[in-house]
């Protein structure tokens, strides 16, 4: 007859059984997160370097080819709208707190870069109008269509130049703003994916230097329809 294990192996091996369970168990939790973690500061790196371009974009010098610029910026955006989805379908309960983090640092990104396209674009759209409404006023002849197409050339600049002025605005506060945000991912990613607030800083300089000369322009342009 077989001899049957005495009461306390059982015990000692349902433990060890047990033991070994829960090590796997956190094993692979841990190496879940690890995962997670990679994932997620992937996507973190890819918008802080898209965001990166964008800064460079914004100290450039003028140069002719905005449009350009303009394309690039759409692209960097949209881009980290599908790392924002990414982030989301990964879900945060495996670790919240950088989840929370990364989510704030992209959106914050996105909008920046979302705000400088739209501020870009509505400076060129401006600058066409502009000059077709100066041309018409220089031809001036006064006859009714004249005068006609004056007043329709001068509501389009208005509300170019108020959406411009709305759209600098937003970027602006956003620019002033994203210190905080970054500060959230720091203690999650390498050093040297953080944007120096000098850099940033000489960004939103240049944003408002661009918006105070196209406001100049705009009010001679305003003083030149007037006197007609």
């Amino acid at each position: 007859m077989a001899n049957r294990p005495d009461r306390r192996t059982v015990v000692i091996v349902a433990a060890a059984l047990g033991l070994a369970a829960a090590l796997g168990y956190w094993g692979y939790g841990s190496h879940k997160k690890r995962e997670y973690d990679k994932n997620v500061l992937a996507l973190v790196a890819d918008s802080s370097t898209r965001l990166r371009d964008g800064l460079n974009i914004e100290t450039a010098p003028p140069t002719a080819d905005r449009p350009s610029f303009i394309k690039r910026l759409d692209e960097h955006a949209l881009t980290v709208d599908r790392n924002i989805r990414t982030l989301k379908s990964h879900g945060s309960s495996t670790h919240a707190a950088l989840a929370d983090a990364a989510d704030d640092y992209m959106v914050m990104s996105r909008e920046i870069l979302k705000r400088q396209a739209e501020s870009r674009r509505l400076r060129l759209a401006l600058n066409e109008s502009a000059q077709m409404l100066g041309d018409h006023m220089r031809r001036d002849n006064r006859t009714g269509s004249w005068v006609q197409d004056a007043v329709k050339a001068k509501e389009r600049v208005n509300k170019e130049y108020r959406d411009y002025q709305l759209a600098t605005e937003a970027l602006d506060k956003l620019l002033g703003s994203f210190t905080a945000s970054q500060a959230k991912i720091l203690p999650y990613v390498d050093p040297k994916l953080a944007i120096a607030d000098s850099f940033v800083g000489e960004a939103r300089r240049q944003a408002r230097e661009d918006a105070r000369l196209t406001a100049t322009q705009f009010e001679k342009l305003q003083q030149l329809a007037a006197s007609r």
